[in-house]
């Protein structure tokens, strides 16, 4: 195929968050500071830690668990039971979207899928 490239322009993106899941800190960065380079392995670490720390979440696990939304134990107007709601909003979305597609959610697939 002529004027392919096989250069990935994610690989930085996709070596930050290689690097999170494996538990490095983000000091453990190994582009200069400043450089493109740097800011795409940053985005992908902080991409990993952004999706730990939802799975985290009361709500997600408690979607996860077969809870419903009416279930949220903290009261309205309140940032927990905002984030309670946001948790277990995207955990659902991720059941719901799975179950369209006659699969396991994303992130729940075994390696190699």
């Amino acid at each position: 195929m002529a004027g392919v490239t096989t250069c990935n322009p994610h690989k930085e993106e996709d070596e930050g968050y290689l690097a999170a899941e494996t538990g490095k800190g983000q000091t453990e960065n190994p582009y200069p500071r400043g450089t493109i380079r740097f800011e795409e392995w940053r985005r992908g670490w902080q991409i990993k830690r952004n999706q730990v720390h939802t799975e985290e979440s009361e709500g997600y696990q408690a979607a996860e668990a077969g809870l419903q939304l009416s279930e949220n134990p903290h009261p309205k107007a309140t940032i927990r039971y905002q984030e309670w709601k946001r948790g277990w909003q995207t955990r659902h979305g991720e059941q719901q979207r799975a179950a369209r597609l006659g699969r396991e959610p994303l992130g729940r697939q075994p390696l190699g899928c």
